[in-house]
């Protein structure tokens, strides 16, 4: 009895659970690299097709001289939008193939990059993907941590949001010192 009561303890653990988001997001990396060099010309007619969803949310890309507001107000609005969204989705038990497609694209929007910008990916670009992706991984995992064990543990969805709330803000602002810096 007692070890049946520590397996389901385990399941609920919130850690085990963003392990678990972890290992899923590096194996879509790995898929993502190899689709990449396998598909090096379908990969960049994926990402061109996507841009349109963009728009659906009402985000544009970059333009030279696009005013601060207007940028900071887009970057905050989109990522506010994703991250709403992967929360929901782990509440919704969906932590494995969002997990493996957010490795998956994350790369291959990277790789692609490449290609279509004729030079190697920035620093800068890699640390604010990884940034992105670690809020995104946060925030998934508390939805699913939060449908498993309801508020029992208020503290660790507490301690959740507001690592979320740091990492968001602090990739917004990175994001527009990036371009306007």
């Amino acid at each position: 009895m007692r070890r049946y009561i520590f397996a389901e303890d385990k399941r609920k653990n919130y850690w085990v659970i963003f392990g678990k988001c972890v290992g899923w997001v590096a194996l879509g990396t790995v898929v993502g690299i190899l689709f990449f060099y396998v598909f090096k010309d379908l990969s960049v007619i994926l990402i061109e097709k996507f841009k349109f969803l963009q728009s659906v949310f009402g985000i544009s890309q970059y333009q030279q001289g696009m005013l601060f507001g207007r940028v900071l107000s887009t970057i905050l609005i989109g990522n506010l939008v994703s991250t709403i969204a992967y929360f929901i989705l782990g509440y919704l038990k969906a932590l494995i193939p969002i997990s493996i497609i957010t490795g998956f694209f994350v790369v291959v929007f990277l790789m692609t990059g490449i290609i279509r910008n004729q030079q190697a990916i920035p620093l800068e670009v890699i640390l604010l993907m990884s940034g992105e992706t670690a809020y995104r991984i946060i925030a998934i995992t508390t939805g699913e941590h939060l449908q498993k064990n309801k508020l029992k543990k208020r503290w660790v969805f507490i301690t959740s949001v507001i690592v979320i709330v740091v990492l968001f803000i602090a990739m917004a602002f990175y994001e527009v010192y990036q371009i306007f810096g």
